[in-house]
């Protein structure tokens, strides 16, 4: 498995899926089948086996063995890396480039909040040297969105 994986729009559009990216997540630590994601998300496996389809038509996920039980073939799928970024635009080891679906309570959100912003807070009073004026080439933007049921 890789560690970050260039992907065209298409793939960063069915990763930037909340369910998906949690099933990326998951099948990035462990092999499972669709009736074992489905189980572990407790959710029906019929749409787990839909959007497994989805990530693997679209080379997010691939087969990583399978077993053959009383004739019935169960395929176990693992995701292809851990993190992405948009094709043209190269990889680096920031954490922040790379694509998260982070799913929180409002407890979390609001330490998560408190963190960022005390890091935020941090970088914002660093003074910068005026010789490296020329070598900013970084902005980063993080956005909050409500769980959409």
């Amino acid at each position: 498995m890789l560690d970050s994986m260039a992907v065209t729009l298409k793939q960063q559009k069915l990763i930037s899926h909340p369910l998906r990216s949690n099933i990326i997540r998951l099948l990035s630590t462990t092999p499972m089948t669709a009736k074992q994601v489905a189980d572990h998300y407790n959710k029906t496996t019929g749409s787990i086996h839909y959007h497994i389809q989805q990530l693997f038509i679209n080379e997010l996920l691939e087969i990583d063995h399978t077993n053959s039980i009383n004739g019935i073939v169960e395929k176990y799928y693992r995701a292809k890396a851990t993190h992405f970024h948009l094709e043209n635009e190269p990889p680096t080891n920031a954490l922040i480039q790379k694509v998260h679906a982070v799913p929180l309570t409002s407890d979390d959100l609001r330490r998560l909040n408190d963190e960022v912003s005390e890091l935020i807070l941090k970088y914002t009073n660093k003074k910068a040297d005026p010789d490296q004026g020329d070598q900013i080439e970084h902005k980063i933007t993080f956005s909050v969105e409500p769980k959409i049921t």
